[in-house]
């Protein structure tokens, strides 16, 4: 069994592959990295009645596994880079041959990966992601609970916060119908409601997310393979604009099944391949 690890910054990802088949998962909350791989690891192998003795290999990604000795309770620990991670991560949970993987964390990464994993290339990225929604919802909604934001966020009214083609223009501009947006947050009213704001945070950094993936997917021939992945995948609403940018411009964008642990899944991914 391997145990793939991704600590983030604010989140740990974990998961268990048993001839490389997803057998766990668990999320634990980033404090001090090694309090949370052992934690990590602990609920993995609680959750399926194993010993530690069970594991061949910890494999190791995100910004804070660096800090993580050579090995953990016996147990050898594999640092993978973290563009390979998400790449193979994609690559796995999309049951693609190649992808564009965008990768929403703190900030957002975009990968490109063929040949089954074995070309992986960091196309680029933004630094627009998880921290821009929390850092911005603190200051304009004075919270950073993500499902209060979102649920907010649902019943918010975009016309009260961004600026439309139709507003500007007065009808559509090549291919963007009067609705789309031409300006985000330059429509802001003076009565506009937490709501109102909630969703124009989350459009803003979708729509900042989606037309990078738009512009990516053009400049790699990867229009019909975009695979978003990351924790912000779970915030229906932000997924939904970053899709519709793509429909758009002809990009097919999906979510796979357990987006949210795509780095820990090819961290695991990379010591059974290489």
């Amino acid at each position: 069994m391997i145990i793939g690890i991704d600590l983030g910054g604010s989140s740990t990802k974990a998961v268990a592959l048993d001839r490389a088949e997803i057998v766990s998962n668990t999320v634990v909350p980033t404090t001090e990295p090694l309090a949370s791989a052992i934690g990590a690891m602990g609920t993995l192998l609680m959750k399926l009645g194993k010993q530690i003795g069970d594991i061949e290999v910890l494999a190791v990604c995100g910004g804070k596994s660096t800090a993580l000795p050579s090995s953990i309770l016996g147990s050898k620990v594999r640092k993978v880079d973290e563009i390979k991670a998400i790449g193979l991560g994609g690559i796995f949970l999309s049951h693609k041959k190649q992808a564009l993987v965008v990768s929403m964390g703190t900030g957002t990464a975009i990968v490109a990966a063929r040949e089954n994993g074995m070309d992986i290339e960091h196309v680029g990225g933004t630094g627009v992601g998880g921290g821009s929604l929390v850092g911005l919802s603190r200051r304009l909604l004075n919270t950073s609970d993500v499902s209060l934001i979102e649920s907010l966020a649902k019943k918010g009214d975009l016309t009260r916060v961004n600026l439309r083609v139709g507003d500007v223009v007065g009808g559509p501009i090549g291919k963007l119908n009067p609705d789309a947006t031409a300006s985000n947050f330059g429509g802001l009213r003076d009565d506009a409601t937490s709501a109102d704001i909630a969703a124009g945070i989350l459009n803003v950094i979708g729509e900042v997310i989606g037309m990078l993936a738009v512009i990516s997917a053009r400049a790699t021939g990867l229009e019909n393979d975009v695979v978003l992945v990351g924790r912000l995948t779970k915030i229906a609403p932000l997924v939904e604009y970053i899709v519709m940018a793509g429909q758009l411009f002809k990009v097919t964008i999906t979510v796979p099944n357990l987006a949210e642990y795509c780095a820990a899944v090819g961290a695991a991914r990379f010591c059974t391949i290489d």
